[in-house]
């Protein structure tokens, strides 16, 4: 029978992490020091970064003014979330929480930035959007259909809404008797 920690091995082992590194600002040496703060976690893979143009608001930093970006791609075998990976990484490179930022690149701002590869369509030169004319249904077509509907709501309902309401026997005595003000604040 496997032991436990032999249960562990076997389902970690291969397993490796993705995650996104930005790192906002002045970014010399910045590359180094991640590798050799990355090694703690088993950094299997690091990419070089890639630096954004000044930016006024950068993507991932919007407290930031005027600021250049530079993301790193890297590949760790230790499991952690992205939230004590960043604060590792601020520490040891130097850098302040609010000019790095951490993001796991199954996050969904990453799925949503994804390029999408398939080829445009424009849809506006189409002839046949697809679907019956909607012509009847905008417009005055559409006011005239309109009118009909409420004309024939309001021939079925020929309720008054005030029909049910039956005063009571006091109200009823009080005008047989000619009183037609309340006593009090009168």
């Amino acid at each position: 029978m496997k032991k436990y920690s032999e249960y562990l091995t076997e389902a970690y082992n291969n397993k490796t992490y993705e995650f996104k590194i930005g790192v906002a600002g002045d970014n010399d040496g910045v590359a180094d020091k991640l590798e050799v703060a990355l090694k703690k976690f088993g950094v299997t893979n690091i990419t070089p970064g890639k630096k954004t143009p000044i930016q006024e608001r950068p993507l991932d930093f919007p407290q930031l003014q005027n600021e250049e970006v530079t993301y790193y791609e890297a590949t760790i075998t230790y499991p952690t979330h992205a939230e004590s990976l960043q604060e590792y990484l601020g520490y040891n490179i130097g850098k302040s929480q609010s000019h790095i930022m951490v993001r796991n690149m199954n996050a969904p701002q990453e799925v949503y930035q994804e390029i999408d590869e398939s080829p445009y369509e424009v849809k506006l030169t189409k002839e046949d959007m697809g679907g019956e004319d909607a012509q009847k249904e905008v417009g005055n077509n559409r006011v005239m259909e309109l009118l009909k509907e409420l004309e024939g709501v309001r021939k079925e309902n020929t309720n008054s809404p005030v029909q049910s309401i039956k005063p009571d026997a006091e109200q009823k005595q009080m005008e047989d008797a000619g009183v037609s003000k309340s006593p009090i604040g009168s």
